[in-house]
């Protein structure tokens, strides 16, 4: 029997969590479906696959390569006109599929499709409402540059209708992004299914720090690394002399030489390791007694679970997809006050902090590759059955 052709989309394949939720949906599909993979990146198959932990097999897969904008490798990268023009090419393609699929943010296909959300990146007024640092960038500011700017994506992109208008199929990667469509997309009852973490188990017995912390993900402004390292800083002056591992890669974007400039002071106590590979990165962890995080808008965290799957007790924010791994209110934050303060009572208490090590990592199993490609197989599977998948959306 033939099998019915897919288009999956991911427009630009580096490192994080979105590149992680493609391979495992790549791998979860390969062998029930002829897959076509189209991204504007050069994919290093190996590289992703060593990275994420999947088995994506390069011969099951048909890549194909999207055309870039000259300007997505500069320092300004300009990823607004780059998703759109992006978006332009799958429109293109798409009648050419039986079935389509975003594994990062919607894309209007012009047809029934599918769309796993990983962020919100992809709209502007949801970019304003939740980045805090959104204008932190000078291309981001409100300027007539960043007016004409937007204009151009609007002339690049695709003509659509509002999302919820589209017919497709929106999988909300945690309640709180399905919560976000709901409320300012009109978007209502979007399923959930889980990002994939690689979820090891750190050897038993082995020695932890006991005053390590580690940091895990991208460097990127949403993330807020300045305040991680401001809370720690904070929690030094009281007397616990805290260290941290921060896990990402400093590139040469402006928030990365910030970044560093604001470590270079306090290198006996922040060690940069840059980007790790599965077995460095897991390693680390398992050394390390605590996890932070300050994103107070991460749809997920991935890398919020997989410390937690390591054995390291995470602190995280009160509000975002986050809380839906670490749902301990002891473990959840709001202001920088209230982390030191939550923070120091955990050192003081080594008994508790044993207690949660040891609860969390059987609890992350509901975010496990298993669990995720079972639940996209059937979701792909009923959404192929329940009509013509080959309609128009409107």
């Amino acid at each position: 029997m033939k099998h019915l052709s897919l288009l999956v989309a991911h427009p630009w394949m580096a490192r994080g969590g979105s590149e992680a939720t493609a391979m495992w949906t790549l791998e979860a599909l390969q062998d029930d479906y002829e897959i076509t993979f189209v991204t504007a990146a050069t994919v290093d198959w190996d590289g992703l696959n060593r990275a994420y932990g999947a088995a994506v097999k390069p011969d099951r897969i048909r890549l194909l390569k999207a055309p870039a904008l000259p300007t997505v490798d500069s320092p300004l990268r300009f990823s607004h006109l780059q998703g759109r023009y992006f978006e332009r090419y799958c429109h293109g393609i798409a009648g050419d599929y039986d079935l389509c699929l975003s594994a990062y943010n919607p894309i209007y296909f012009g047809r029934r499709a599918m769309h796993l959300i990983g962020d919100f990146s992809f709209s502007e007024e949801m970019r304003k409402r939740l980045y805090i640092h959104g204008t932190e960038k000078f291309q981001h500011r409100e300027s007539l540059l960043r007016k004409f700017y937007l204009a151009a994506g609007s002339f690049i992109e695709v003509k659509k209708p509002p999302l919820r208008e589209w017919g497709d199929l929106v999988l909300a990667n945690s309640a709180w992004s399905a919560g976000q469509l709901e409320t300012h997309f009109g978007l209502s009852g979007a399923e959930v299914i889980y990002p994939p973490v690689i979820l090891p188990r750190a050897p038993a017995g082995i020695a932890r720090d006991p005053l390590g912390f580690v940091c895990l993900g991208r460097v990127v402004p949403e993330k807020e690394l300045e305040r991680i390292i401001r809370i720690l800083g904070r929690v030094r002056e009281s007397g616990c002399p805290v260290t941290l591992q921060l896990i990402g890669n400093l590139d040469d974007s402006d928030y990365s030489r910030a970044l560093a400039t604001s470590i270079a002071p306090h290198r006996d106590w922040i060690t940069p390791t840059g980007f790790l590979d599965l077995e460095a990165k897991q390693s680390l962890l398992a050394s390390q007694t605590y996890a932070i995080h300050a994103c107070r808008i991460e749809a997920f965290g991935i890398a919020v679970a997989e410390m937690a799957s390591m054995g390291c007790v995470p602190l995280v924010p009160d509000t975002g997809g986050a809380g839906e791994i670490v749902s301990f209110p002891e473990l959840q934050f709001g202001d920088d006050d209230e982390a030191v303060a939550k923070i120091l009572a955990l050192l003081a208490d080594p008994e508790r902090t044993r207690y949660f090590r040891e609860l969390l990592p059987a609890r992350m199993e509901q975010f496990g590759p298993g669990k995720f490609i079972d639940q996209l197989r059937k979701v792909v599977l009923e959404f192929s059955g329940s009509g013509d998948a080959a309609c128009s959306s409107n």
